[in-house]
C-alpha cells in the first residue's frame, strides 16, 4: 500500500515539473517573438534625419570629429541623415538653411540645429516644432530652449560660459604675474564662442586683472597678421585663451617671437594644440566631447521620433572637460576619431 501511494506522488511530481519547464518555455518563446516583431518594426521605420551647422569637415578639424559620430550613429540606427552648412561663417546663411528645410515640400521627419544665433532661429524653428510638429534638438552651440527661448527639446553640448570661467580660473592660478588677459575669437558674432569670453573675463576680473576680446578670422594666416599687431601693441598682456585650433595655430606661429613669459589655453582639440600640451607651451585645452555631440544629436532625434521618449532634462552637458599633461596621452591615442 505505502508502495502504490509512493508510486503515485512520484508520478504526480513528474507532471507537475514537465508542465512548470512547459510554461517556461512558452514564456521564453514569446518574449523573444516579441523583441523579434519589435526589432523589425524598428528597422523598416526609416528616418530622414537634417542636421544644420555653421561649419562643417574638412573645413575645421573639430567638426569631423561631430560628423563622424554623427555617421556612426546613423549606420547604428538604420537612418538617413543629410548635414547642411553655408560656405563661410554666416548665420544669416545658416537661418536660410533652416528657413528651406522647413518649408520644402518634403520636410525632414527630424531636425538637429547649432544655434549660433538664437534670435534670427527663433522664428523659422518654431514654426517647425509648433506647426509642423517636427522634433527639434539643439547641439554643439546654445544654452538651452528656456534661454534660447525656442521651444525645441533638450540641447546637447557644453556649458560654454563655465568652460571660459574655468579657464580663467586655472590660467590665473598658474600665472606668475597677472597683467592682462586676452580672448582671440576667431568666429565674431557666434553667440557660443561669445559666451567662452565673457565666463573668462569675469574669472579675470573677480582677481582685478583686465581682459579684451580680440576678433580675428577662421583664416589662419589673415589672423597670425592680426595677432603679431596685437602683441606689438599690447606687450603688457600675458595670460591668453584660444577658442579654437583655427585661433591657436596661428598663436603657436607668432607667440614664440613675441613674448617669453606667458600662459596659454585653449578651447577644442587638434593635434597640434595637444602636442603643445606636451611640450608645455599650451596649459589646457577644454575638449566639450564633438563625437558625443554628434551622435547623441542623431540618437535622441531618432528616439523621439520612433518611440516618442523625453529627454530626461532639457540639457545634456558634454562639457567642459579638461585636457592637460596628465591625461594628454591617452587623448592623443583617440585624436581622429573620439576627440
Amino acid at each position: 500500500m505505502l508502495r502504490v501511494k509512493f508510486v503515485r506522488r512520484m508520478i504526480v511530481f513528474c507532471l507537475l515539473t514537465v508542465m512548470m519547464v512547459s510554461c517556461r518555455l512558452a514564456v521564453q518563446s514569446t518574449t523573444t517573438t516579441l523583441g523579434s516583431q519589435n526589432l523589425m518594426t524598428s528597422e523598416v521605420d526609416e528616418l530622414n534625419l537634417t542636421l544644420i551647422q555653421h561649419a562643417s569637415c574638412p573645413w575645421a578639424y573639430f567638426w569631423c570629429v561631430v560628423e563622424t559620430g554623427i555617421h556612426d550613429a546613423a549606420q547604428d540606427l538604420g537612418v538617413e541623415v543629410t548635414i547642411l552648412r553655408p560656405n563661410t561663417f554666416d548665420p544669416d546663411a545658416v537661418t536660410k538653411l533652416i528657413e528651406s528645410s522647413v518649408n520644402k515640400p518634403t520636410q525632414p521627419d527630424a531636425i538637429g540645429v547649432a544655434i549660433i544665433d538664437s534670435d534670427k532661429f527663433r522664428a523659422p524653428l518654431t514654426k517647425a516644432i509648433k506647426e509642423f510638429h517636427i522634433p527639434v534638438i539643439a547641439y554643439n552651440a546654445g544654452a538651452g530652449p528656456e534661454q534660447d527661448q525656442i521651444p525645441y527639446q533638450v540641447f546637447i553640448g557644453p556649458d560654454e560660459y563655465k568652460g571660459g570661467y574655468e579657464a580663467g580660473k586655472r590660467l590665473l592660478a598658474a600665472s606668475q604675474s597677472d597683467a592682462k588677459g586676452a580672448c582671440f575669437n576667431h568666429q565674431p558674432g557666434a553667440l557660443n564662442l561669445e559666451s567662452r569670453c565673457q565666463g573668462f573675463f569675469e574669472a579675470l576680473e573677480e582677481s582685478g586683472v583686465n581682459a579684451e576680446m580680440v576678433k580675428i578670422t577662421p583664416n589662419p594666416a589673415e589672423s597670425k597678421k592680426i595677432l603679431q599687431s596685437y602683441l606689438d601693441t599690447n606687450p603688457e598682456t600675458n595670460i591668453f585663451l584660444t577658442l579654437g585650433p583655427e585661433a591657436a595655430v596661428p598663436f603657436y606661429e607668432v607667440i614664440p617671437e613675441k613674448k617669453e613669459n606667458y600662459i596659454h589655453g585653449t578651447f577644442d582639440l587638434s593635434r597640434t594644440i595637444l602636442d603643445e600640451i606636451e611640450k608645455g607651451t599650451t596649459l589646457f585645452a577644454i575638449d566639450q566631447q564633438p563625437y558625443l555631440e554628434g551622435y547623441l544629436a542623431v540618437q535622441w532625434l531618432t528616439w523621439i521620433h520612433r518611440h516618442a521618449f523625453s529627454p530626461p532634462s532639457s540639457i545634456m552637458s558634454t562639457g567642459p572637460s579638461f585636457v592637460d599633461r596628465s591625461n594628454v596621452e591617452i587623448v592623443q591615442q583617440q585624436v581622429g576619431q573620439y576627440r
